[in-house]
C-alpha cells in the first residue's frame, strides 16, 4: 500500500504516527519495524491513514 511506504517511510516518528492515526506507541513502532502493516488495523485507522497521507503528501 502506498500508503504504508509513505507514512512509515521514515519521516515521522512513532509518537506522531500515534497521536495522528490515534493508535498507541507500541502499535506505531510495529509499523514502523515492519511487524504490522497498515491494512491490518481497523477500518478506521486505515481511514485516518489515508487522510494522513494525503494531507502530507499531495500537493
Amino acid at each position: 500500500m502506498e500508503t504504508e511506504s509513505r507514512i512509515t517511510g521514515g519521516r515521522l516518528t512513532a509518537y506522531q504516527i500515534s497521536e495522528a492515526l490515534g493508535i498507541c506507541i507500541d502499535t506505531a513502532n510495529d509499523l514502523l519495524e515492519d511487524k504490522l502493516k497498515i491494512d491490518e488495523l481497523e477500518p478506521e485507522v486505515r481511514e485516518r491513514a489515508e487522510i494522513l497521507e494525503r494531507a502530507l503528501f499531495d500537493q
